[in-house]
């Protein structure tokens, strides 16, 4: 599904672009890595080949001459997102500046950056969420963290011991009511793709405002989760 996802950057096209323009070497050292950034690994392919592209002066070319969706305002944000993975993965995402004009980016990117390492934690520890909680079960080319659904993305997708689906939501500050209807849109296609009848949905926030737990009391199969962080300093 991933690849068939018009918005998700395509690696099954990028490969023999690469290859063609010369640089197959440089391709199959990122095709045939198995490294992993937290709970990324087909992702961090795509933001290594982007990354390559863009070293390489490629990406306009690539996105005229295979993937013109990569032109459109989604496919803008896809790259974006794809830069930060990039940065995260090179260790430097702390050295992009931003202008003082765009204040209120910054504080997004920060937003941002916190919600990718809560998701990553949350991938990797799901049983802190329900035990025998798993990923939801998908192919070579797909992942289930940010599972793409037209042109969106579910946070996480996931599956409990009795094989429902399990919609997992994040929101790394307050959550609002308008998060049900966003989960519960998530919940139709999952419904829709699969051909399931049920799936459970999971949202996670630093604080569920007062009206986003009334909302969920009207909204079966809908589970709130509030989450804290703490720090342990210790002399060595």
């Amino acid at each position: 599904m991933a690849e068939k996802d018009s918005v998700t950057f395509p690696l099954k096209l990028a490969y023999p672009f690469l290859a063609k323009n010369g640089y197959s070497s440089e391709m199959e050292k990122i095709r045939d890595s198995k490294e992993k950034l937290g709970s990324y690994d087909t992702t961090l392919k795509r933001a290594r080949i982007v990354g390559l592209l863009q070293e390489k002066t490629l990406l306009e070319r690539f996105i005229q001459e295979a993937w013109p969706d990569g032109g459109t305002p989604m496919g803008k944000h896809e790259i974006k997102r794809l830069n930060r993975i990039f940065a995260r993965y090179q260790n430097v995402e702390h050295l992009v500046e931003v202008p003082d004009a765009e204040e209120g980016l910054a504080a997004e990117e920060t937003a941002f950056a916190y919600e990718e390492h809560l998701r990553d934690f949350l991938a990797e520890h799901l049983d802190t969420l329900e035990k025998g909680l798993r990923l939801w079960p998908v192919g070579p080319d797909q992942e289930a963290v940010e599972y793409p659904v037209d042109g969106r993305r579910i946070d996480i997708l996931a599956q409990d011991t009795t094989g429902i689906p399990v919609v997992i939501e994040l929101k790394v500050s307050r959550g609002h009511e308008r998060v049900v209807g966003q989960a519960l849109y998530y919940r139709g296609k999952i419904k829709e793709t699969f051909k399931v009848q049920r799936v459970r949905v999971f949202v996670v926030a630093l604080k569920a405002t007062e009206e986003l737990r009334l909302a969920a009391k009207e909204v079966s199969d809908l589970t709130l989760f509030e989450y804290s962080l703490s720090m342990t300093v210790r002399r060595i």
